[in-house]
């Protein structure tokens, strides 16, 4: 009789345990939810959260074929409704700025020449696929917004009213723009320069380009500047995805703020997390210059992508031992912590400029990886979820 006693009390404490594993923490704050994850992931009942990837094909920069096309470096890639493929050229070394595949990886063609004209592009910047598998472009030294179609036919440049040199200019479903820039080009000159030093800020523009409010604000400060450090600058992303604004700003700590496509916020999605330390290496190569170095890295890396299923994946810092796979936090729709994946995928930590490094759609996964040999190539993978 004792024995099932103590049987029955062990079974209940493991159902309230996993009950309360189960219930997910959110409060409220200034009229916004916010929802907190801690440590370890939640166990959703009935939801899958445990990810596998099964290389599917690869482009190579490394191959003869692929350099044969012209293609010898990738800053980024994006892909349309049908699966197609879009590789991005660093302006430095392009002929063509835009590289199309099949969704099997076939070459079909390239666009996007070099030159002043209409159509032509100086200095470009992409930052993905706009609504209608339209492709804008930015030309900071043409100071022009240049719209292409899937195939490669130029549709029309829309002149911009401010200067955009390692900005970000994206148009929205709704035909308002989401653009990064400095603070400056939309400050009045009676306003005089930010306080904090010079400030960085992702706002909302209507069609005609003018400002409509900021979202966010990302301040560097005059002694973080004198010190010129890229290891020390604080993390910035922001993905637009189904109908939502996401962005992440170290500054706040471990923090995803989404809005709405009128740049109202409506969900913060907070984690716990164990920090980083800085790593010794910088210090040791840096020494000759004297900085002082903060004790531990920022939260998260500057790569977040979501899935068709409302997933969104954000890179740590964590580090899978002897290998170059980084830890990405995996969230589902609701902003719930369910899972981690050690993932080996490239990222440029230390630059403004804000190139596509994984896409994950139709159940793939597409990422840049940089090989042993230093050269890049965009692998694809078939996603599984158990």
């Amino acid at each position: 009789m004792k024995r099932i006693i103590y049987l029955v009390l062990i079974l209940s404490l493991f159902l309230f345990c996993a009950s309360k594993q189960e219930k997910v923490e959110r409060i409220i704050e200034d009229g916004v939810e916010v929802v907190v994850n801690h440590i370890k992931p939640y166990k959703i009942k009935g939801k899958l959260a445990s990810l596998s990837l099964e290389k599917e094909f690869s482009i190579d920069t490394e191959s003869n074929e692929t350099a044969g096309l012209g293609i010898t470096d990738i800053e980024g890639f994006d892909i349309d409704s049908k699966g197609n493929i879009y590789i991005f050229i660093p302006s430095r070394i392009m002929e063509k700025l835009v590289y199309k595949f099949d969704s099997n990886g076939k070459y079909i063609t390239s666009f996007g020449p070099r030159g002043q004209g209409p159509g032509e592009i100086q200095s470009a910047s992409i930052f993905g696929i706009a609504k209608d598998d339209e492709i804008p472009v930015v030309d900071a030294n043409g100071l022009k917004l240049v719209f292409f179609d899937k195939n490669g036919n130029f549709i029309n440049e829309t002149r911009l009213k401010f200067k955009i040199a390692q900005g970000y200019v994206l148009p929205l479903e709704n035909g308002n723009y989401l653009i990064r820039t400095l603070e400056g080009e939309f400050r009045k000159p009676s306003e005089g320069p930010p306080k904090e030093g010079v400030a960085w800020v992702l706002c909302l523009c209507d069609p005609d380009l003018n400002l409509i409010k900021y979202i966010d604000r990302l301040h560097h400060s005059g002694p973080l500047l004198a010190k010129r450090s890229p290891h020390m600058m604080p993390v910035y992303f922001w993905e637009v995805s189904d109908g939502k604004i996401f962005v992440g700003n170290s500054q706040w700590g471990y923090e995803i703020r989404v809005f709405d496509l009128n740049g109202n916020l409506i969900k913060k999605i907070r984690k716990e997390y164990k920090p980083v330390k800085f790593p010794e290496s910088i210090i040791e190569q840096e020494a000759w210059l004297n900085r002082e170095y903060p004790k531990f890295l920022p939260p998260f890396q500057r790569l977040f992508f979501t899935d068709d299923d409302g997933r969104f994946f954000v890179m740590t810092f964590e580090k899978e031992k002897n290998s170059k796979k980084y830890t990405f936090d995996i969230f589902n729709a609701d902003g719930v912590f369910i899972g981690r994946k050690n993932m080996d995928i490239y990222v440029e930590r230390y630059t403004n400029r804000f190139p596509l490094y994984a896409v994950a759609k139709d159940h793939r996964l597409y990422c840049l990886r940089e090989k042993e040999s230093g050269y890049k190539e965009l692998v694809v993978y078939r996603m599984k979820w158990e």
